[in-house]
């Protein structure tokens, strides 16, 4: 799984530095904007020596062709530090930046602009901050009302009446909701508003089930709430990662284990058998 997902990357890697000065070009115009208010927004989240590079992460998604109100979370210290001069400039197309009240890791992205949406029939979709995403990205991320809908999903393996391990499964290839769909956050996802809302509800018990698995935890929520996995297109989309964003890190980990034992951590038995059942 890993192996093939770099090889991927190093030939996109091509294509995503060619992009980049266009990005910095459209940002400098002045002429786009993100809006300040809508139905759905965008959420992030950055840190330490990435808010050097996360500009083009956001500059790809403000030359889309459906701009969404956009929110940058930030933990206490970056925050009250200086910003990157190209972040400052995406502050005045109407970015906006938020700080954490806590240290969340990778949920920063999305639990701050959930509390805060939640009741208020928003979606949120979440997005990653070494990712160029294409112009079409918001406007093909359809919002399902009943599902979480992704770019990019993975069929849980089963062994017995468990999951197998995590490095053995596959890409899913079929645009049909399902329990046993679980979605990857790099190339984005969609909640709907009901969504938000459950998540939301469940406070930070991430933290001592998932702290290191934002997708862990947020795909387990998807199975209890009842909102089954969407893939947009029948096979998954991965998107090129930003030049020297140094992303892999964290995905190294949870792939060498670290998420087999946070999914032990945070699906109970019962949701073990939804998606069991799903077969």
């Amino acid at each position: 799984m890993w192996v093939d997902y770099a090889a991927r990357q190093a030939v996109a890697s091509i294509g995503a530095v060619a992009r980049l000065p266009s990005l910095r070009l459209a940002v400098r115009s002045g002429r786009l904007e993100f809006p300040a208010a809508g139905h759905t927004v965008i959420s992030l989240t950055s840190h330490g020596t990435r808010l050097s590079t996360v500009h083009h992460t956001l500059a790809s998604l403000l030359v889309g062709t459906r701009r969404v109100p956009t929110i940058l979370w930030l933990d206490a210290e970056d925050f009250d530090a200086p910003w990157p001069e190209p972040l400052q400039e995406l502050v005045q197309c109407g970015l906006q930046v938020r700080r954490s009240d806590g240290h969340y890791g990778p949920h920063t992205k999305y639990y701050g602009t959930f509390r805060q949406l939640a009741g208020t029939g928003t979606s949120v979709i979440t997005v990653d901050d070494d990712v160029l995403y294409p112009r079409w990205f918001v406007e093909k991320l359809v919002v399902d009302p009943l599902a979480v809908t992704a770019y990019r999903a993975h069929e849980i393996a089963l062994v017995g009446e468990g999951f197998a391990p995590y490095t053995q499964w596959r890409s899913v290839r079929t645009t049909a909701p399902s329990p046993r769909h679980f979605a990857t956050g790099v190339s984005g996802v969609a909640y709907p508003p009901a969504m938000v809302d459950f998540v939301a509800a469940q406070g930070d018990a991430f933290l001592r089930a998932a702290p290191s698995a934002d997708d862990v935890w947020l795909n387990m929520c998807a199975v209890r709430s009842g909102h089954y996995v969407r893939q947009v297109f029948d096979k998954p989309k991965e998107f090129p990662l930003v030049p020297g964003s140094q992303s892999v890190a964290l995905v190294r980990k949870n792939l060498r284990g670290g998420n087999d034992a946070q999914l032990a951590a945070s699906y109970s038995a019962e949701d073990i058998r939804a998606v069991v059942g799903a077969r």
